[in-house]
């Protein structure tokens, strides 16, 4: 709801699908994401204050992820560490509501990136069922992003290292998975299928409509075999995922 040109508080609008009736107006104390959590129950995740770059979208957690950085080291000539950080949430949402977690509720699992010296911005992810990570993201640099400088990674939360990384040259919009393919869309028109257990490209296609191509924004699978797809023209695609 925020308009760009202001600054924070940031709104969160509960809407009725009956008639887009406005139910009720949540002030957020900073930046947000709205996330579905693996109970079913919505969350709002710190989106961080590097704007997208810092929006790590976790869909179907046990807990609720971000991306942290090392604000004391933020005010020194050192480079700023990101973290992975993560909340708990045991009291459920009241009404329906989805609760802000605070501050403090995020502890530091480990450093953001797996490779020394290397910065990485964040990207829509999900959790597994065995409690790792499967995110998207991009590798800083200097002069803009590399070939080879978006990443999907497997990852476990107990270590932190990687137990697959696929790379390509554009970033990723979104990511969603199954029980074996997690399905990523880039701002290319591109959609990549990739095994879920070792990362290999099971397919990939451009999107298309009717012939003519168009750029995927969101993504989410929808059942077995159906995927769901948000385009940057402001359309809805209900599409097969074999």
């Amino acid at each position: 709801m925020r308009p760009e040109w202001e600054e924070p508080p940031q709104s969160l609008v509960r809407l009725s699908l009956e008639d887009g009736a406005q139910l009720e107006q949540l002030t957020l104390s900073a930046p947000a994401s709205l996330v579905r959590c693996a109970d079913g129950l919505p969350a709002v995740a710190p989106a961080g204050h590097l704007g997208e770059r810092s929006r790590l979208r976790i869909r179907r957690g046990s807990r609720v992820y971000c991306r942290e950085i090392d604000r004391e080291r933020e005010r020194t000539p050192e480079p700023s560490e990101a973290w992975l950080a993560a909340a708990d949430l045991k009291d459920p949402p009241i009404a329906g509501r989805p609760r802000e977690p605070t501050e403090r509720e995020f502890p530091r699992l480990l450093p953001y990136s797996w490779t020394p010296g290397e910065t990485h911005f964040a990207g829509p992810g999900v959790e597994t069922t065995d409690g790792s990570l499967v995110h998207a993201g991009t590798v800083y640099h200097g002069h803009g992003l590399q070939p080879g400088g978006s990443f999907v990674v497997r990852r476990k939360v107990t270590s932190g290292e990687p137990r697959w990384v696929f790379r390509t040259d554009r970033k990723a919009t979104d990511l969603d998975a199954d029980a074996e393919t997690a399905y990523v869309a880039y701002d290319d028109g591109e959609i990549v299928a990739l095994d879920l257990h070792d990362g290999t490209v099971r397919w990939r296609r451009q999107l298309t409509v009717a012939g003519v191509p168009a750029v995927p924004t969101a993504l989410t699978v929808a059942g077995p075999g159906r995927l769901l797809i948000g385009t940057s023209d402001g359309r809805i695609l209900d599409c097969s995922s074999g």
